[in-house]
């Protein structure tokens, strides 16, 4: 409703200007009245009901009727609104305070669209007149408004309330000089405790970078926050180095950066130097050092963590450190040519200075030694450095664009071009620097995790500590001691002297020891794996609290520093064909292409998977503060997208066609395309294929086991974003994605950079084609899988999985193409075999010897079956060798091992193929119907449907009698199989096989009553078990027996019609049925109520002698009434 309000806002204000706001005024009171249930709105919802409310007014009774310049003032929204706000900003909890935030901004929001409104209004009056002084009026006049004096005393008085008492707004100097008043009354249960007190100025500044961002902040308020915020971040974040004339001699400074490169730059502050020096009077403070430096001597600045977070001063320490991110990335924001800014070259002395932190053997060895409040200072220093390089990324990564980028929306700028040059940088040198900085996240998120593992007092802002197990705390060491000297004084007791009670007494001694000896072990082994879980969940805490990064980051995974081959620019080749350019290549991969590539599949399933709604509370108290605004930002001016007819280039064009809801998914696409982020994909691909399977140099045994660790990390997360990209139905059920689809797999197939930003109009692209570049990419993972030994079952699934996406994607394409092919009367029959290959991978992978640790279950070893026997060429061949040749091998083999054909079917896995081979042969008596043979009236093509429903009971009889000759087999889990599967193939047998057998009786009738007999002899088994789950009172065969005794019921009563209406019925006769066992043996009479004899009267009395009763199987699913009932009828009795 709230997004309907304000479409109608937009419309009337682009059609009857001002006067689009007064269409909503009948709806006031409804609007007012929604400000009771702001705490149950999402953040988005409570920006839009307050920039409706201010749009739309108050009344002329407020007091809201000033024009000024003959322009309407508008409203504030009335005194409720007002109140709202100012009430809210007074309330403490974090989730109150955030309304209040929320309606300041949105008050200088809708403010400053009046003084933009007003600067037009002036400007348009002067068009006339074109000389200077004329042309400065509209922006003298909005300068000197008294508007921009509200929005500046309503921004401050926000913001002071806010921040904590004695922090006071834009105040200079820097740090106190009495940080060390207190610092006798710390305590670890206080450290960190008011980091979310932090969270509504950091909250505050996000909401202002969203305002600039959106183009509606007038340009005197976008100054004053430029110049306010500068000032607070260098008068608290920032440090100055000595010129080198004031050093004075002897001092040592620091002792230099991580490249062993000496530091000459001595800080201003004495404290800091201390820090540095190791001379430093602070306890809690650990030795401090300034590391990960760039600009290497040339630093003018640099970043001070450590004095911040080991401060006695509570707001120092554990406030200000959470407003960093924030406050810089408002500042980026406010200097960035995209959003209206001069360049982000005014503030890139940051991305390259060093961070003031605790030197590396701070958080070494010696760390669990250290105190609990130290702990907390080193995990807060590297918690706050990893979220700091990750917002620098972010913020320049805009920066180290080639290409042109469109920029934002705003009120300088509504349309333009950006690149780096255009920032004040060049372009190779920010690409060099952001690498850098990604290594050096590499290394700060490395050291985190370690020292949060460790460290129980460190929770991450916005989280309660997590309390440890008190198992963790128990101390047995005394206890074990006495016991120790208890079991070494009866181990040396003199026997003879003793008693025969003694003796008997010191015998039960020694075993009660024994008993608690071995209670201790099992003891110390479960508070190792707990304490080794709640550290794996101290980790989790950390990482998921970090910063998060920039889906645009992924682009450097185009830059020349992070290419395989070295020069990106030489990477066109001709798909998998073309890896003789990667022979040369020595290693691929690492830590930041790993990160790299985790990013880059993220992205990519957020941007192209469908959109499921978020839980309200998920929504409502979700950590993540730029999810909900930057994907969708209600300050957002309208923008005027190109259409296609006007569009210059093929992202223009295809951005102009496709749909409102795709377009930020296309957007990111386009971005991804024009770095050659997917062309990087297919260099790391060739090269990984390359190094596993290619002739490389002779290697030690460490380097080949530390390589191939490397290529199978990279390779998985190659894997995974191909699998990401190819799984989405966004860019193959559009022509606008399909287009896409092509130019993304022209990188990742070939390598082909240059294509997509030639300006060359493209063509729509064929099936053929499409399905041509999915083979290079399918032949590229099937050689890093197969193409060299992996133990690594888990890696190899990866690919496999990778492979059946492309195979999915080849299919949804060759449908989406299909009507158009009728049209042009002929088909693109030129795809490649991706199911034979599916097929031979699994099948290769399946017939492999893998380590003794691998563990195999229905997820790996199943899947596999599954695909080896639906992708193979002759699905009955292949059902034929597994029962004769591997199954039937299974009771022979000793435990541990595996068939020799087929290693990966043991006793293990027995149930994985057991249950596969079953339920294939009930779908390909399915597929047998549904195929023109199973609906053929020919009588001599009958005879093969026929030999091939023989050819399937007897893999049944022969599947059912092993679990009836072994009953080492014949498990729970496996008798479940072989009633739910058995039932549905009897169901499909009724439903389809009975109607053919009536069309051709007079012709087959031998035939048809041995396939009866069969299949009846060996529904006896599920009888059989439908009484065993009764006797053993086993739930889960008890919910499949009324289906399977349904079934059976069917199956006679139907062969009894057919039998009768082709004058046969001596064919058949009944007799009672013994009850037997599941192994076959005759078991003795049970009384039984006479509801269960009735119950089971009809279907266990019809026995067959030289006849049979047919049974039947499920047509398609669960819901065998559903399924086509084929084109013969029959006469029911």
């Amino acid at each position: 409703a709230l997004r309907v309000f304000c479409g109608i806002i937009d419309k009337k204000k682009k059609t009857e200007g001002e006067e689009g706001a007064m269409a909503l005024r009948p709806f006031t009171p409804f609007l007012t009245s929604m400000l009771d249930h702001l705490h149950h709105m999402t953040p988005s919802q409570v920006r839009r009901l307050f920039l409706l409310l201010f749009a739309v007014g108050g009344g002329e009774d407020e007091g809201m009727d000033a024009n000024v310049g003959g322009m309407a003032a508008g409203s504030m929204g009335g005194a409720a609104t007002d109140i709202v706000i100012r009430k809210h900003l007074a309330l403490a909890p974090f989730a109150k305070k955030r309304i209040g935030i929320i309606g300041t901004v949105a008050y200088a929001v809708s403010r400053s669209s009046q003084l933009q409104e007003q600067q037009a209004f002036i400007d348009n009056e002067n068009n006339m007149a074109e000389t200077e002084a004329t042309c400065l009026a509209g922006s003298a006049a909005v300068a000197s408004s008294p508007i921009v004096k509200e929005i500046r005393d309503m921004i401050e008085s926000a913001y002071s309330h806010c921040k904590p008492a004695g922090v006071s707004l834009g105040a200079g100097g820097g740090l106190g000089a009495n940080n060390m008043s207190n610092g006798n009354h710390m305590s670890t249960s206080s450290m960190g405790s008011a980091f979310s007190d932090g969270s509504a100025m950091a909250f505050m500044l996000d909401e202002l970078c969203h305002a600039v961002r959106g183009g509606r902040l007038a340009a005197p308020i976008r100054e004053w926050l430029d110049e306010l915020f500068q000032s607070e971040f260098e008068n608290y974040y920032v440090g100055d180095f000595e010129e080198e004339s004031d050093v004075p001699q002897g001092t040592k400074g620091a002792v230099g950066n991580d490249d062993d490169a000496a530091l000459d730059q001595i800080p201003t502050s004495s404290q800091d130097l201390a820090l540095l020096n190791g001379t430093s009077t602070n306890k809690i403070a650990p030795p401090g050092e300034l590391r990960f430096s760039i600009a290497g001597a040339e630093s003018v600045v640099y970043v001070k963590l450590l004095p911040l977070l080991s401060s006695h001063d509570r707001t120092q320490r554990e406030l200000l450190p959470v407003q960093l991110c924030p406050m810089f990335r408002l500042m980026s924001t406010l200097s960035d040519l995209r959003y209206g800014g001069k360049g982000l070259s005014e503030i890139d002395a940051m991305l390259e200075c060093p961070l003031l932190l605790p030197t590396p053997e701070s958080s070494g060895i010696e760390f669990e030694d250290s105190s609990s409040i130290k702990q907390w200072v080193v995990t807060s220093s590297y918690f706050f450095a990893t979220c700091w390089v990750r917002q620098l990324i972010n913020s320049f990564i805009y920066a180290a664009n080639e290409f042109s980028e469109q920029g934002g929306s705003n009120a300088a700028h509504t349309v333009g071009s950006f690149t780096s040059s255009s920032q004040g940088f060049n372009c190779e040198e920010v690409q060099k620097k952001i690498v850098a900085r990604l290594r050096v996240l590499v290394k700060l998120e490395e050291e985190l995790r370690f020292t949060s593992s460790k460290c129980f007092v460190f929770a991450p802002p916005g989280l309660d500590l997590l309390p440890a197990p008190k198992e963790l705390y128990d101390n047995d060491d005394y206890s074990n001691n006495n016991e120790e000297n208890e079991t070494n004084s009866m181990n040396t007791a003199d026997t003879k002297s003793m008693s025969k009670e003694d003796k008997k007494a010191l015998a039960t001694a020694k075993k009660m020891a024994t008993k608690r000896a071995k209670d201790k072990v099992k003891s110390k082994v479960k508070r190792l794996k707990m304490k080794q879980k709640h550290e794996e969940q101290l980790v989790t805490r950390s990482s998921g609290a970090l910063r998060p990064l920039d889906p645009q980051v992924c682009v450097a995974l185009g830059f020349a520093e992070l290419s395989v081959v070295g020069n990106a620019g030489d990477t066109q080749g001709g798909g998998s064909q073309g890896l003789s350019q990667f022979q040369q290549v020595t290693t691929c991969g690492g830590p930041v292409t790993t990160l790299l590539l985790k990013l880059l599949q993220k992205a990519l399933s957020d941007a192209l998977s469908e959109k499921k709604g978020m839980a309200f509370k998920a929504r409502m108290e979700g950590n993540n503060r730029e999810e909900d605004v930057d994907n969708d930002n209600p300050y957002m001016m309208a923008k005027e997208h190109a259409s296609a007819n006007n569009a210059t280039n093929f992202a223009d064009i295809a951005l102009a066609s496709c749909e409102e809801s795709s377009k930020k998914s296309f957007a990111l696409l386009d971005s991804f395309l024009k770095g050659g982020v997917f062309a990087s994909l297919y260099e790391h691909l060739a090269a990984v294929a390359e190094l596993r399977c290619g002739a490389g140099p002779n290697k030690s045994n460490d380097d080949d086991a530390k390589m191939e660790g490397q290529l199978v990390e990279t390779a998985r997360c190659l894997f995974s974003c191909v699998e990401s990209l190819i799984s989405s139905e966004l860019l193959t059920r559009s022509a606008t994605g399909r287009v896409f689809l092509a130019s993304i797999l022209k990188q990742v197939a070939e390598g082909d950079r240059d294509d997509y930003g030639s300006g060359n109009k493209r063509r729509r692209p064929t099936t053929a084609t499409m399905n041509k570049l999915l083979g290079y990419v399918m032949d590229n993972v099937n050689e890093i899988i197969t193409g060299a030994y992996t133990g690594d079952l888990d890696f190899a699934m990866d690919g496999v999985n990778c492979m059946q996406a492309i195979e999915n994607c080849s299919k949804r394409i060759s449908d989406a193409a299909a009507v158009e092919a009728k049209k042009n009367e002929g088909g693109e029959d030129d795809a490649p075999s991706f199911p034979t290959k599916l097929s031979e991978v699994a099948d290769k992978l399946l017939r492999q010897n893998w380590p003794d640790d691998t563990k195999m279950n229905k997820g790996n070893v199943g899947k596999l079956l599954s695909l080896f026997v639906e992708h193979s060429p002759s699905r009955m061949e292949t059902l034929s060798r597994l029962v004769n040749d591997v199954l039937q091998e299974v009771p022979h083999l000793d435990k541990g091992k595996g068939v020799a054909v087929f290693p990966t079917c043991s006793h293990q896995t027995f149930g994985s193929y057991y249950s596969t081979v079953l339920e294939y042969l009930w779908k390909e008596l399915v597929h047998l119907f549904d195929s023109p043979l199973g609906k053929t009236k020919d009588h001599t093509a009958a005879s093969r449907a026929m030999e091939l429903m023989q050819q399937m009971i007897g893999l049944l009889q022969s599947l059912f009698g092993l679990t009836k000759e072994h009953d080492a087999l014949a498990k729970k889990s496996i008798l479940l199989q072989q009633l739910k599967f058995g039932s549905r193939f009897i169901e499909t047998f009724v439903l389809k096989a009975i109607p053919f057998f009536q069309v051709h009786f007079q012709h087959h009738e031998e035939t048809i009553l041995d396939i009866i007999r069969l299949l009846q002899k060996w529904s006896h088994q599920l009888y059989h078990i439908i009484s065993h789950g009764k006797r053993e009172k086993d739930a889960n065969l008890a919910k499949e027996a009324p289906r399977a005794k349904k079934a059976l019921e069917m199956f006679i009563h139907k062969v009894k019609a057919m039998l009768k209406k082709n004058r046969c019925m001596t064919a058949m006769w009944t007799k009672t049925l013994k009850a037997k066992d599941i192994d076959g043996t005759t078991l003795k009479e049970e009384k039984e109520s006479e509801e269960n004899d009735e119950e089971e009267g009809d279907s266990a009395n019809e026995d067959e002698a030289d006849d049979a009763e047919e049974d039947g199987d499920d047509g398609s699913d669960d819901s065998a009434d559903t399924s086509s009932a084929g084109e013969y009828e029959t006469d029911d009795d």
